[in-house]
């Protein structure tokens, strides 16, 4: 089976240069969002569509929970896309964890991992640093709710949650009851790259010549600023890190890859470098914040429309808790309703509502397909997540469909949201404890309310990821 008969019989034909870029242009435009341009696509076509888009390498698109899962466990699938855009955001060349492959991802994820093991490095757990963020964000939303409803509440969440990561990475907290304009800035920088870019890389993946043609009206300027006000940030953290650190001791991610970087050998088959460095901060921030905030955005949200869904969950933290004890991990096991809670506004709004695009790094085949060394593929969550022969009700929100039979909370292997195989989401620990610590101490202290006559909408805003709606909330202390 040649390349062109694969993608005609797989998908739809498309146009000579362009493919199907036109195509999913039409679908995103009638749907507003690209994950529903792709389950129509898998509607028509099946669990293997495959789409050309312009001059980037075929894209295969997989739905359904068995080929989603098929693909997401196989190596060979392991690759990240070579795309123009894939390369740019770091320079021109692959560079941090979330875009490379190869033996720079296996030995930049191993010390990632090793690094998140080590969180605080002996001098505050991972539990301390978020409960630290969790009470300053709860002192920072009482004082803001005097003032009247709040209409961003993810915009305020944001500093809280990316405290988190910044005190990991380079071991320095933020106040947050102090504004820091550089701070909200890279927030802001952050949140406008991600809504105006797609999954599959943009207009400029597709055609990268377009950029000295025509860089002002396909975003190329805006994006190249952006881009290095960004990196500008990172490399002066890193710039301060070593005129500070002691190289007896790390404090922190940057220490620790600065302290590699003296001992590596010129024989060794990774090299790490400051570029590679700045690189893995910016990835750290960009998959970690978007994904939690906007989570916590969508799960604020979702119970502030369901009251008694709310009104559950307080009830829980009463009895499990308390009024005047801080939420800990420990009592994670026992918050069964919240867990659910938490798993159904993630199956629901899916804010990454497929992976990260993966690459053929062989020829293979799949599914009876044959695959060529270089195809990207993308696995649609979002079918899994919204399968109707599984979940019957998949557009209800339901927390009670992942308590089981003894009114305890279970993990539905169904729930994918971190992904699965070697490429999972490697902060998942921390993004899960996180979302757990942060909404306990918020629906310990507050109630969430819609401002009298309000028309609410649950659906978010299409991206790289997908963003909570901007609902005008009511926040109250519940004692």
């Amino acid at each position: 089976m040649d390349e062109l008969k694969l993608i005609c019989l797989s998908g739809p034909v498309g146009l000579p240069i362009i493919g199907n870029v036109l195509d999913v242009k039409r679908l995103v435009d009638k749907t507003k969002f690209h994950y529903l341009a792709w389950e129509h696509l898998a509607k028509d076509y099946g669990p293997v569509v495959g789409l050309r888009l312009g001059l980037a390498e075929p894209l295969i698109l997989v739905s359904g929970r068995k080929a989603v899962l098929e693909m997401l466990s196989r190596q060979e699938f392991d690759g990240r896309p070579l795309g123009f855009m894939f390369r740019f955001r770091t320079g021109g060349i692959r560079r941090g964890v979330i875009f490379t492959d190869g033996q720079a991802w296996t030995d930049h994820r191993r010390f990632a991992l090793k690094t998140l093991k080590n969180f605080g490095y002996g001098k505050l757990t991972m539990e301390d640093i978020i409960i630290r963020n969790a009470v300053a964000l709860t002192k920072i939303i009482d004082e803001r709710s005097k003032e009247g409803p709040i209409d961003n509440m993810r915009r305020i969440t944001s500093v809280a949650v990316l405290n988190n990561l910044w005190t990991f990475v380079t071991g320095f907290s933020y106040d947050l009851d102090q504004k820091n304009e550089k701070l909200m800035d890279v927030i802001d920088i952050m949140d406008e790259i991600v809504k105006d870019s797609d999954i599959c890389g943009g207009l400029l993946n597709f055609f990268p010549f377009l950029r000295h043609f025509i860089p002002g009206p396909v975003g190329f300027k805006r994006h190249c600023q952006r881009l290095e006000r960004l990196r500008q940030f990172f490399a002066d953290e890193v710039a301060e890190h070593r005129e500070t650190r002691e190289k007896e001791e790390s404090r922190d991610l940057i220490d620790e890859y600065l302290s590699i970087m003296e001992k590596q050998n010129l024989q060794d088959s990774t090299r790490f470098d400051e570029e590679q460095l700045i690189a893995l901060v910016k990835d750290f921030f960009s998959a970690g914040l978007e994904t939690t905030n906007n989570t916590i955005g969508f799960i604020l949200a979702y119970i502030t429309v369901n009251q008694e869904v709310q009104q559950k969950i307080h009830s829980e933290i009463d009895t499990v808790i308390g009024k005047d004890i801080l939420p800990s991990i420990s009592h994670k096991s026992r918050m069964h309703y919240l867990n659910a809670t938490i798993a159904e506004v993630s199956r629901l709004s899916t804010v990454g509502p497929t992976s990260i695009p993966h690459r053929a790094i062989i020829d293979t085949s799949f599914l009876g397909f044959k695959i060529k060394k270089n195809y990207t593929m993308l696995a649609n969550l979002t079918s899994v997540h919204m399968d109707e022969q599984y979940w019957g009700d998949p557009a209800n929100f339901r927390p009670e469909r992942f308590i089981n039979a003894e009114g305890c909370y279970f993990d539905d292997p169904w729930l994918i949201q971190f992904g699965i195989g070697r490429r999972r989401c490697l902060g998942e620990n921390l993004a899960r404890n996180s979302l757990f610590l942060f909404l306990t101490c918020l629906l310990q202290k507050f109630n969430f309310q819609l401002t009298p006559n309000a028309n609410p909408s649950l659906v978010g805003f299409n991206g790289f990821t997908i963003s909570p709606p901007q609902l005008n909330m009511i926040v109250t202390k519940r004692f």
